[in-house]
């Protein structure tokens, strides 16, 4: 029963991220450092995650967020890296959309990640996707659609 497997492994992994995940933010003020490698183990699970199953939006997602973090921290240290994280937390988030097309949240998600990677056009782009997607309710004060 690959089947089976396949959706214990995408289950597990993904349940492991996201306790990393919660345990990384109770750190996060205390012990940046530790909290961020919290974080990347996180992000090894929303991997592992996703490749189990790669027709799940939710870990593809998860595993650009996780990146977003780790461009975050790059960012706080001024690392010349963080625009090349941002980049791939984008395109992370633009194959989570392709999985859940009518997903805003992740449309909004890409747009933000592309402002942060210096990509000014794809962030227009995507936040006009998202704004159309994204119920009246969830936007933002000043994001007419």
């Amino acid at each position: 029963m690959p089947q089976d497997s396949t959706s214990t492994d995408y289950s597990s992994h993904l349940q492991a991220g996201n306790a990393l995940v919660a345990q990384a933010q109770k750190l996060a003020t205390q012990d940046f450092a530790q909290a961020r490698s919290l974080w990347q183990a996180a992000g090894k699970e929303f991997y592992l995650a996703h490749k189990a199953d790669m027709n799940q939006a939710e870990a593809a997602f998860r595993l650009a967020q996780a990146w977003m973090a780790e461009a975050h921290a790059l960012q706080k240290e001024d690392n010349n890296n963080a625009l090349l994280m941002w980049a791939n937390a984008a395109a992370q988030c633009e194959l989570a959309f392709d999985l859940s097309p009518e997903d805003g949240r992740i449309a909004m998600t890409a747009a933000s990640c592309h402002y942060f990677a210096g990509q000014t056009d794809a962030a227009k782009a995507w936040q006009q996707i998202g704004k159309q997607l994204l119920p009246a309710s969830e936007q933002q004060p000043g994001q007419n659609a």
